[in-house]
């Protein structure tokens, strides 16, 4: 009897099927495993974009162009400027790769076999890639320019913010914007003054009929909040809570706890649309169906928080299998283009414990 053999082209299109069959599957579950993408894909805080930059308007300096005026009374106006732009010019390439040497296709001959190989393979980068995205959102990139600018980037953890975000300046630096301010809030102990210094940022950063819709957290600190909530008092984000996300809620708002913030101390309150979340948001594959497509990139958060733009040639872009010269193996690469950007710091905020312990 002949041997079962596979032909190359048949091989080809068992490469290409795999890929197809997995890719959306694979985008919809990196955005499920962070909390914070998960919670922008839910708010609507997803903005395709193109082109060399992201320009959002902001309001660093409010109009003298207003007055009352009393019957038949005449008024001046004054020329202004503006509206002012913060310019997001970077945008941070990030690929996960599947490699396969052809030694080890020979050793799984078959078409399942290779599938289940592939597969194999596709998990293990999926993985490495939620590990990567889960750090940079967190980190400022100053020590790696390619990364992307996280959400160090964007609060400074101080009195007077002195971070320059979106090509301008906070009152820190000199001729910086008070406006372009983010909150801040340092405690001494959790337990002494902690819920009153969340009360304090999260107060200061609720504006103009809009607060912070999710807050993100070291998970000590988590532990700290959850032991001054009384178990009859608990509430939690349904949604978040069914996606494996603990959480328990602060002034209506969502408190997860991160790893990526474990022994930082920190807080982060974020605004996105400044809404309300809506508990029974479900992800699914055929919202990552067409590249660039999703119908969940709304935008809405223009003009209040932060989002995140994508680059939509590049939204979870999936190339097919290829041989390298000189090389015995077959690669293929998933793409992810995106930026972290921001409308108003104002509504963005931080809390800590300064250069004190992390202490109850």
């Amino acid at each position: 009897m002949p041997a079962n053999t596979i032909t190359s082209l048949a091989l080809d299109r068992v490469y290409s099927t795999t890929l197809q069959a997995v890719r959306d599957t694979v985008a919809m579950e990196i955005v499920q495993s962070n909390p914070l993408l998960y919670h922008m894909y839910r708010q609507g805080a997803i903005m395709y974009e193109g082109g060399t930059e992201v320009r959002l308007p902001v309001v660093l300096t409010e109009s003298q162009n207003v007055s009352a005026i009393s019957t038949y009374e005449t008024f001046s106006t004054t020329p202004e400027d503006g509206p002012d732009t913060a310019r997001f010019h970077t945008w941070y390439k990030n690929r996960c790769s599947v490699v396969v040497d052809n030694t080890e296709l020979a050793q799984n001959r078959g078409p399942y076999q290779i599938v289940n190989l592939l597969n194999a393979k596709m998990a293990i980068a999926k993985q490495s890639m939620m590990n990567e995205l889960a750090r940079q959102l967190y980190a400022a990139n100053t020590a790696n320019p390619k990364e992307i600018n996280g959400l160090n980037g964007f609060i400074d953890f101080q009195a007077t913010p002195a971070k320059t975000v979106g090509g301008i300046a906070q009152s820190g630096v000199a001729g910086g914007y008070a406006n372009w301010n983010n909150q801040y809030g340092q405690m001494t102990a959790f337990g002494t003054d902690g819920l009153d210094t969340w009360e304090e940022v999260y107060m200061d950063c609720s504006k103009k009929g809009t607060h912070p819709d999710i807050i993100l957290v070291d998970p000590q600190v988590y532990r700290f909040f959850k032991r001054l909530v009384a178990p009859n008092q608990a509430e939690r984000d349904n949604a978040l809570w069914d996606q494996g996300f603990q959480n328990l809620l602060f002034e209506g708002t969502p408190v997860v706890p991160d790893d990526e913030l474990a022994a930082t101390g920190k807080a982060y309150f974020l605004t996105t649309t400044g809404k309300r979340a809506v508990n029974d948001f479900n992800l699914s594959p055929d919202m990552f169906e067409v590249i660039g497509k999703n119908p969940l990139a709304q935008g809405q958060a223009t003009g209040v928080g932060l989002q995140l733009a994508i680059l939509s040639h590049d939204d979870f872009r999936m190339t097919d299998f290829m041989t390298p010269p000189n090389s015995d193996v077959i690669i293929s690469h998933t793409y992810f283009t995106a930026m972290l950007t921001c409308s108003s710091l104002a509504r963005q905020g931080g809390t800590d414990f300064g250069a004190g312990a992390i202490q109850f």
